[in-house]
């Protein structure tokens, strides 16, 4: 019997019917075969650009989604061990220090423990990221590193290059908030381990990621901001009004969209970070619904989509398996997190009563600040990707909402 899909469509229309969202998407993939899909909205100010499956979007932290899968695919070759010392392979991280301060960030203390690569895979490095324009800071750790953020940033727009190399060496100069092991903290881990890609592959980060996830999966929408020519259109990213100017956004740069005067649309990107030159690991990715689509359904099937193998079933288990201790879980199971743990890299489902909506236990993803979700769960060859571009995002609002309407709609 054909689903109808009647109540995820009125759910998405609802979206932007009530204005939520200025526009959004959604994909459901069964088995590998793609068994839903709806875009409505627009992507630009001006309403002239639809939002869809193809509009090509700043990925944001779901960029983690990608390179946590090729670290794996090194994984899956024998090149590494998840408890192996980063500092083996990278060996700027051979002494790490702690800092024991709320005041002084040169009061320090050398680490407990090297940092091992699962340490970076499960958040529980020590690593912070920096703080962000607009919101309260978090420590002097993640001040020091803002500021450490806009001098890089300074000197890209004096002409200076940059590398991952670089950018990684001077993670590895900074101290760590806690000791390794010690907590789960969301940081700059994963662009470490994108730096270990490099190393171990002997490849640029995405020319690796070309070749082992983008093409066999046929992604043709997916890059690196940095490779960007600047005549390619990219989805705008909505900013409530009153945090645009909290946020540094360029006047020149943003626009009310038709008969929203409370929102603005930003041409250029409104988060730290992909002004640095590099190929960011953590988030640098520009893609689309149809590719993060992919990727998803690729992780659904244990792997494997339309034939090509891109990591192990087994792999894939792991991958979604909870790191995080009973003492860690509160460190993260909050917000859009109630109800899961934190694998390798990825949120996975423990508790759907505690989540608020219902996916089975071991379904695993993550998503981007700007409203980019995604959820596969390899039991039931089921997967899941919601598409916005806002910021901050409504993954709270929005998810809970779809999942429910798919489910009833499936009635599995």
């Amino acid at each position: 019997m054909k689903t109808e899909w009647k109540k995820l469509n009125a759910v998405l229309n609802r979206f932007v019917d009530e204005g939520t969202l200025t526009g959004c998407g959604m994909r459901v993939f069964k088995e590998g075969e793609m068994v839903f899909d709806r875009s409505n909205g627009v992507s630009s100010a001006d309403g002239s650009s639809p939002f869809t499956a193809d509009t090509r979007l700043r990925m944001h932290s779901m960029t983690k989604n990608f390179t946590c899968a090729a670290v794996m695919t090194l994984y899956d070759q024998g090149m590494f061990a998840l408890d192996d010392p980063i500092a083996e392979y990278l060996p700027e991280f051979s002494s790490p220090v702690v800092c024991v301060s709320d005041t002084d960030i040169h009061e320090v203390e050398p680490a407990r423990t090297p940092i091992t690569i699962r340490h970076l895979l499960s958040m529980r490095s020590g690593i912070p990221y920096w703080d962000f324009p607009g919101v309260p800071s978090e420590g002097i750790v993640q001040n020091a590193y803002l500021q450490k953020q806009k001098e890089i940033a300074a000197r890209i727009r004096n002409g200076e290059s940059n590398s991952l190399e670089a950018l990684v060496k001077e993670i590895a100069s900074m101290p760590l908030c806690f000791h390794p092991g010690e907590r789960w903290m969301y940081g700059l881990s994963l662009t470490v381990i994108g730096r270990l890609v490099e190393v171990l592959s002997g490849m640029h980060l995405s020319e690796y990621m070309k070749k082992t996830i983008w093409e066999p999966l046929g992604m043709t929408g997916t890059c690196f901001v940095t490779q960007l020519d600047g005549t390619e259109q990219i989805g705008e990213v909505m900013v409530p009004a009153e945090l645009a100017e909290p946020m540094g956004l360029n006047p020149d740069m943003i626009s009310h969209p038709a008969g929203r005067e409370d929102v603005f649309c930003s041409k250029t990107d409104v988060l730290p970070g992909t002004d640095l030159g590099v190929e960011l690991p953590c988030g640098g990715l520009i893609s689309t619904m149809h590719d993060i689509g992919r990727l998803f359904a690729m992780f659904a099937g244990g792997g494997e989509l339309d034939g090509a193998r891109v990591l192990g079933r087994r792999t894939i288990d792991l991958m979604r398996t909870n790191q995080l201790t009973p003492e860690q879980l509160p460190d993260f199971a909050q917000m859009t997190n109630k109800g899961f743990g934190y694998g390798l890299g990825y949120r996975t489902m423990l508790d759907p009563s505690a989540a608020g909506f219902y996916m089975p236990a071991g379904s695993f993803g993550w998503d981007g600040a700007s409203g980019c979700y995604g959820l596969a769960d390899p039991e039931s060859n089921l997967a899941i990707v919601f598409a916005e571009s806002s910021v901050p995002h409504h993954i709270h609002y929005t998810i809970p909402r779809v999942v429910a309407a798919m489910q009833a709609d499936l009635n599995c």
